[in-house]
């Protein structure tokens, strides 16, 4: 065979150590093949695994996501915050300044940020295995790992940052990352604790508060996309998710009934006040958000960072959020009812991506996909009910599920090869010579 042929048993190691960075990159230098010399541009296995590959190796693989103009954009990317939470400013990052300076230098930042996210992933899989329906049903200790896991996935979040300027690797590679397991966390995290509270005795206010939630999401990355800052208010992603840590906990604690305790002199249950507690404060943040968009543009006229129209990113919302509720009022099988987590996989799990997509496009000061490819399953499965259906709508749901997995999979292992061959960076690993200084700075310290 030519060698322009991919096959399976050579190309799975290549992508797994270019992720890894598990070459020569690794342990300080590039690798250069003896028929080749070191300027020759080559494809990210060649620079980051023992062994030679075709430039376009990678390609063959799976689609790029960025352009040359757009990779050599997001290296001269510059993240930009405005304001601090309460809880971070008072408590937590004294906490992550403490802690980082116990972690060894050899750990890598996104290595730090990968395992708060397994972790947290973990611990709702559990959730979800017991209880498909937000229904309460899992073991009580499931809820306590899973405020465990949010705890873990907060702190190494606070702290991957603080890692890579003590290790000097801070690059675009490790922002993107950390923001794209923040947006996928974020789904994960809400599902966990709308299990452990039964939201599934009101599955409509169910629906809209995961989705409010998940658009504060999206509203985050637009207003970043639109004015080159990310803002960040007193009540924030650190005090909900201590807020739904100690949701999980008192449902670990009591039982997931204790939500239907009656309140003295309110009559009303728990439950029923924590609706519009929460619709309330994801309310104020996305007034907030929406807000700097409409007035924040920083590009020609008030436009976005890529020149482009403040709302033309509204148009993904706009067809996902109706796509998802005319599918459970029209759903035959009552989906929503009776396989809340199949349901929310399918229809909004696509925000996750949405958001990765909008920060992207504000790293390479690019415009916003406003159609792409994860919208497809929810389309279809819309068809599928109004029309139908035509193919039985759990086995639907179950396929668009797993290919709302599999297409932000294959888009963040592409971004990642990418953006480590462009910047000439391993993802999950520090190489010798800064860890070397890193450590030097340790010792003088």
């Amino acid at each position: 065979s030519s060698r322009k042929e991919l096959h399976w048993h050579s190309t799975v190691p290549s992508l797994v150590r270019a992720i890894t960075g598990a070459s020569g990159l690794q342990r300080g230098r590039k690798y250069t093949h003896p028929s080749r010399s070191a300027a020759d541009p080559t494809c990210a296995a060649v620079r980051l695994v023992k062994y030679p590959c075709d430039s376009s190796e990678v390609n063959h693989v799976m689609k790029p996501v960025l352009t040359p103009t757009q990779l050599q954009r997001l290296k001269e990317h510059e993240y930009r915050t405005e304001g601090v939470s309460v809880l971070e400013r008072l408590v937590l990052r004294r906490f992550w300044s403490w802690l980082v300076l116990r972690l060894p230098p050899w750990i890598a930042p996104n290595l730090i940020t990968l395992v708060g996210f397994v972790v947290t992933l973990a611990s709702t899989l559990l959730i979800v295995v017991n209880d498909r329906n937000a229904e309460g049903l899992a073991p009580r200790w499931c809820y306590l790992f899973a405020a465990i896991g949010i705890f873990v996935y907060q702190t190494l979040d606070g702290v991957d940052g603080k890692q890579a300027r003590r290790t000097g690797t801070c690059n675009p590679l490790g922002e993107l990352f950390d923001h794209g397991c923040d947006a996928i966390a974020t789904y994960v995290y809400v599902v966990a604790t709308v299990c452990a509270v039964n939201h599934q005795e009101y599955p409509y206010l169910m629906l809209v508060m995961v989705c409010m939630m998940l658009q504060l999401l999206y509203a985050y990355h637009w207003q970043a996309y639109v004015s080159g800052v990310f803002y960040f208010h007193k009540f924030d992603v650190a005090e909900a998710q201590f807020g739904q840590i100690a949701g999980l906990l008192l449902t670990a604690t009591l039982g997931p009934e204790v939500w239907q305790t009656m309140l003295p002199g309110v009559g009303i249950s728990l439950k029923a006040l924590l609706y519009p507690f929460v619709v309330t404060l994801t309310a104020m943040n996305l007034f907030s958000a929406y807000y700097v968009i409409l007035t924040g543009g920083v590009g020609k006229n008030g436009s976005t960072v890529a020149d482009t129209s403040v709302l033309s990113p509204l148009l993904t919302p706009l067809v996902l959020i109706p796509l998802t509720f005319l599918s459970a009022y029209f759903s035959p099988s009552h989906s929503l009812q009776t396989n809340a987590m199949l349901f929310m996989a399918a229809f909004c799990l696509p925000v996750a991506k949405t958001a990765l997509l909008m920060m992207l496009a504000g790293m390479t000061k690019s415009p916003f996909p406003l159609l792409d490819s994860i919208m497809l399953g929810p389309l279809i499965a819309f068809l599928n009910v109004y029309f139908g259906p035509f193919v039985p709508e759990t086995y639907l749901l179950v396929a668009v599920a797993a290919y709302n997995v599999f297409d932000i999979i294959a888009m963040c292992v592409s971004l990642c090869l990418e953006i480590s061959d462009f910047l000439g960076v391993p993802c999950f690993t520090i190489p010798d010579t800064r860890r070397a200084a890193s450590s030097a700075n340790g010792k003088d310290q």
